[in-house]
């Protein structure tokens, strides 16, 4: 009887340690990750010397030169960490095909009906009346996201590629579109709606079906709608076909 307890009260030591062991690495991880710039609402947040503040908050207290650097340092860290986290692999911006999307950085998101963009009674897009426009507004652009789906989408069964080919001239007329986009320098995307849901099937999947409408528009790029990140998938369907996005 005595050796029974002896076992019990030696396994329930062991127990006993294993858990505090366990609490120990926990407590540990949650100091490493640890930040006072945790993104929210995907915005990283200023130093909290930028916020102003009314007496009744505490007051506002000015920057200086420390407060910045230790920003920097805790959003760095955070960024480390966030990259071990999602296995961060840098490949893909290192491809040639690719290259461009490091240099483009104004981009509207432009719905189907813009006036500037199309010509109802000629029925023609007019590209060149579009984009000089805004280059007499602000400057010009190096991007545009062209928005089909909005707000006609959900009107009947047709999906997200359904409205792609809608567009006036079905594919050929939008890939001529796209080559015009193309011909001023500028770079053309897509969206895609994971929510596209109780239209028409694709008879495929999602990446392959949007891999596929992009090569034969002549697309750039796809735009994920709603998404905090585009699954690897839909880049891997695009290499299948020979047409990096």
């Amino acid at each position: 009887m005595k050796n029974v307890r002896g076992r019990m009260k030696k396994a329930q030591r062991k127990r006993i340690s294993a858990a505090i062991l366990a609490a120990a690495t926990w407590t540990t991880i949650v100091v490493a990750q640890d930040t006072k710039s945790a993104p929210s609402s995907q915005q990283i947040p200023p130093p909290t010397c930028l916020t102003l503040k009314g007496a009744w908050e505490g007051g506002y207290t000015p920057c200086t030169d420390a407060t910045h650097q230790q920003w920097l340092a805790d959003i760095s860290h955070w960024r480390t960490e966030r990259r071990i986290r999602i296995g961060y692999d840098d490949a893909r911006y290192k491809m040639p095909a690719l290259q461009w999307t490091q240099s483009e950085f104004i981009q509207p998101q432009m719905m189907v009906q813009d006036r500037y963009f199309y010509d109802p009674v000629a029925q023609e897009y007019t590209v060149d009346r579009y984009l000089d426009d805004l280059e007499k507004r602000y400057g010009g652009i190096d991007a545009v996201l062209i928005w089909p789906t909005y707000p006609n989408m959900g009107i009947d069964d047709r999906n997200q590629h359904d409205m792609i080919r809608s567009m006036p001239g079905g594919l050929a007329g939008v890939r001529q579109m796209v080559e015009d986009f193309h011909k001023r320098g500028e770079r053309v995307l897509f969206p895609m709606m994971m929510w596209d849901q109780g239209t028409r099937e694709r008879g495929k999947s999602w990446p392959d079906a949007i891999a596929e409408v992009m090569k034969e528009v002549d697309a750039d790029g796809v735009n994920g709608d709603t998404q905090d990140g585009v699954p690897l998938a839909f880049s891997l369907a695009a290499d299948r076909v020979g047409h990096p996005l």
